[in-house]
């Protein structure tokens, strides 16, 4: 369920909503449209999205943990995502633990790598 917040800001009163995977894709759909770039089709935004929404996991692992429909991950607003990803993190500690090892060892290789060429 989508949280919202009413807040005064100088002589107004806006309401912030959060926003579901749908409403990120679509605004990164419009974005890359309205600079120009090649026009972003949705499945290069579910790219993306699957890739870089989540810092630590990929939406496809989460639907691998929690499966469900494409449509039902769409209409999950941002508390509802961090919420299925922190109880995915509870119940798959040691997926969860290799990402971050290899995280660490890539970043440990591109750091040898950089050390390399300095040399």
């Amino acid at each position: 369920m989508r949280i919202e917040k009413t807040i005064p800001i100088g002589d107004h009163t806006i309401t912030i909503r959060e926003l579901t995977v749908a409403d990120i894709r679509a605004l990164l759909v419009e974005s890359m449209q309205q600079h120009g770039d090649v026009g972003l089709i949705p499945d290069q935004a579910d790219l993306v999205l699957n890739a870089m929404l989540l810092p630590d996991v990929r939406l496809e692992e989460l639907r691998a943990m929690a499966p469900m429909e494409p449509d039902v991950l769409d209409s999950l607003a941002d508390s509802d995502l961090q919420t299925l990803r922190d109880k995915c993190r509870e119940l798959n500690p040691l997926f969860f633990g290799m990402k971050a090892r290899l995280e660490q060892a890539k970043a440990q290789a591109e750091m040898i790598a950089l050390a390399q060429l300095n040399s």
